[in-house]
């Protein structure tokens, strides 16, 4: 199954994305991770034969326009915008599908509009990483000071595709290097003297506000949907026993095991994954 691309319209830029599935297959919107894109889905999204599934590049990422020159990456932004697309695909109802950040947003939007959201499927994230509240002074400062400094930069420039992708493979969430080509395929762009990772560079920077974990916890006991989070064994959040516990806060959660690392749909467990997440769209709907 080939995917189809999409463009949405969004107030100030144009979201892409791509669609697998036809009008009525269950309609799941998929949200990938930090500076990845759509193409996060590419081995999961063919395997899930009873959804229409349209996966996004977020702002920013992959074929997607950028936020305004006078705007941040904050990621409520990125909530408003999956409720703009589930509008333009006239969807009322519908099921988030997300990975890592993206997972933080899926989270967010299903505690905003707790009656849109069937279900929330979550792949080794879902909660947006929170602050004390005695650092917001600085982490602002920090922001805007960041902000200015990514605003003009373009990412490095490697001077072969295979170093590029190299490159991705040993990043701060390694990946194999056959999911790093995956993510190639709407990322890496040839420019003079070679290529780069085409992202909107100030998504580099410190978030101008975080939450604190009693507004996560607000937003994650707001959430009406059922949830099934699939978690990795080796993964940035498989040690983190306060993110297990505000996980554990959602009203109806099954919490899944899986091997492998932060990026397992793309490695080997999308197959696991798909069956896990079709029973359970199935029992919840």
């Amino acid at each position: 199954m080939q995917p189809r691309e999409r463009k949405f319209q969004l107030p100030g830029f144009e979201l892409a994305g791509q669609e697998w599935g036809q009008p009525g297959g269950h309609p799941v919107i998929a949200l990938h991770g930090w500076l990845d894109n759509a193409g996060s889905f590419d081995l999961l999204a063919p395997l899930l034969d009873d959804c229409h599934l349209v996966a996004l590049d977020s702002a920013g990422h992959g074929h997607s326009g950028h936020r305004s020159p006078d705007s941040a990456y904050n990621i409520w932004q990125d909530v408003a915008d999956v409720f703009l697309v589930a509008d333009a695909l006239q969807w009322s109802k519908f099921s988030l599908l997300a990975h890592s950040r993206g997972g933080a947003i899926a989270t967010l939007a299903a505690g905003t509009f707790p009656e849109r959201v069937e279900n929330l499927v979550l792949i080794d994230g879902g909660l947006p990483h929170w602050g004390n509240p005695a650092d917001v002074p600085k982490n602002l400062a920090k922001s805007i000071i960041e902000q200015r400094s990514f605003k003009s930069r373009r990412g490095r420039v490697y001077s072969t595709r295979d170093a590029a992708i190299l490159e991705r493979s040993r990043g701060f969430t390694a990946v194999t290097m056959a999911a790093a080509e995956t993510l190639a395929r709407r990322s890496l762009r040839a420019v003079d003297g070679g290529y780069v990772w085409d992202v909107d560079q100030r998504l580099k920077a410190e978030s101008e506000l975080r939450l604190t974990v009693e507004q996560v916890v607000a937003f994650v006991e707001a959430v009406e949907a059922p949830v099934l989070a699939f978690l990795s064994s080796d993964s940035p959040f498989s040690g983190r026993e306060q993110f297990r516990r505000v996980l554990a806060k959602f009203a109806q959660i099954d919490i899944v095991e899986v091997e492998g690392g932060h990026h397992c749909h793309l490695e080997g467990a999308e197959g696991f994954i798909a069956e896990r997440m079709k029973r359970f769209v199935a029992v919840a709907t």
